[in-house]
């Protein structure tokens, strides 16, 4: 009992100050981590005894005293709100400040060294903030839960020899956030059985002007089992290897801002498939609004866009280089609808270069490189297309359905 009439002392010793600007820290047993209450909107803290454990009520939540190593009051500190901070530190291993009002509702927070897993309780119905920092050579962040949750990388670099660097296990909607100046990076190990070095199972939507590399040593650099967003004020995102898809996504893919470099992948540099169930909305399809895609088909029959469906490009700007045999630049499985929509401009450059891919197991089985390659309708509404072609037996553009212009520029040399 002698930490709960320390608290009590601290409590009074803080009288007349301003409550605002006041925090309760409490240290658990055995956990590197810190939970923060604000004093204001605390509320009552009561101590009871029960079968011969003493608790102390924080919140509106009993915690065992003999769990607590500490419990101080901080005159400075605000209190963080629905919030997680992760500090790696491959010196001291990963450091936790989790605010009360979340703490209460996580199930597990285990933390060895720098690998931090957090689980969220089923009935959680308030959204958390993970925000991410420091630096660690051997270590990663899971997560997983019911609820919507935002992951902000605010300067963080993590790579884990063994497994993802990031994995998040979420149905739902997560806000992953770049933190304006910052500069983050995730690297995978190469012999682990992941999907990717960053995953995400549920449905990312991206924002802020800070930038992201990406290394996927084992397969892809980023993967998400539902649609991926890239929000107007997405900064920068940079695939620097991959040992397959540079991003592999299912359901759709929209970017509507920010630049995305793709320069050395293996397998397609951005591939969107179907879910299996049928009734996802938007299933396979692509939708570029805005942006910079600057990507480079390298490897033998890959694609640099590829959509199991639809793909409408409404804007943006694309630099492509196509030189490995067999590649396509934009690979579309359905139709293909190229625009400018108002106030935007939609620019399609591409250097074709590459051969025909002859299969290695079965010499009739070819695939001749191509700048676009439609299988369904092809329509041209709006914007400039400019195509270098050299590559033998290279195509600029290859459409099987219709080809209906109605508007914009195509430049494919030579003619």
């Amino acid at each position: 009992m002698k930490k709960l009439f320390t608290l009590i002392a601290l409590l009074a010793a803080t009288a007349g100050t301003t409550l605002s600007a006041q925090c309760i820290k409490v240290y658990p047993k055995g956990t590197p981590a810190v939970i923060t209450y604000p004093i204001a909107s605390l509320g009552d803290m009561t101590f009871s005894t029960e079968n011969g454990e003493s608790f102390v009520t924080l919140g509106g939540v009993a915690t065992a005293v003999s769990g607590i190593d500490s419990i101080v009051v901080d005159r400075e500190a605000q209190a963080l709100s629905h919030t997680v901070d992760v500090a790696f530190n491959d010196k001291t291993g990963a450091y936790l400040t989790v605010s009360g009002d979340v703490f209460n509702n996580l199930t597990t927070i285990q933390v060895k060294g720098n690998h931090v897993n957090i689980v969220q309780n089923p009935g959680m119905v308030d959204e958390v903030s993970y925000v991410l920092s420091g630096t660690t050579t051997n270590g990663s962040f899971y997560t997983t839960g019911e609820y919507k949750a935002a992951v902000k990388l605010n300067g963080v670099n993590i790579t884990n020899p063994d497994s993802a660097a990031i994995y998040i296990d979420n149905g739902k909607r997560i806000d992953v956030i770049l933190a304006e100046g910052t500069e983050n990076s995730l690297v995978d190990g190469a012999t682990g059985l992941q999907k990717a070095c960053f995953f995400v199972n549920g449905h990312a939507e991206f924002k802020g002007a800070g930038v992201l590399n990406l290394t996927g040593n084992a397969r892809h650099a980023y993967a998400s089992d539902e649609y991926t967003w890239f929000k107007a004020s997405t900064g920068t995102i940079n695939v620097l290897a991959s040992a397959n898809d540079g991003l592999h996504i299912e359901q759709y893919f929209q970017m509507d801002g920010g630049t995305l470099n793709i320069p050395n992948v293996k397998g397609d540099c951005i591939d969107v498939s179907r879910t299996k169930d049928v009734t996802d909305e938007f299933n396979g399809q692509v939708f570029i609004n805005a942006g910079t895609l600057k990507y480079a088909v390298t490897a033998e029959d890959v694609k640099g866009i590829k959509s199991e469906s639809d793909m409408t490009i409404n804007g943006g700007s694309f630099e492509a280089t196509v030189s490995g045999n067999g590649g396509k630049g934009i690979s579309v499985g359905g139709n293909l609808v190229i625009d400018q929509a108002e106030g935007a401009t939609t620019s399609i450059k591409m250097d074709v270069s590459g051969s025909t891919y002859t299969d290695p197991t079965d010499a009739t089985l070819t695939s001749k490189c191509r700048g676009i390659k439609v299988k369904g309708n092809y329509t041209l509404k709006g914007g400039t297309i400019h195509m270098n072609v050299t590559g033998k037996k290279a195509k600029g553009i290859s459409c099987d359905g219709q080809y209906v212009y109605l508007g914009g520029t195509t430049n494919v040399l030579p003619e």
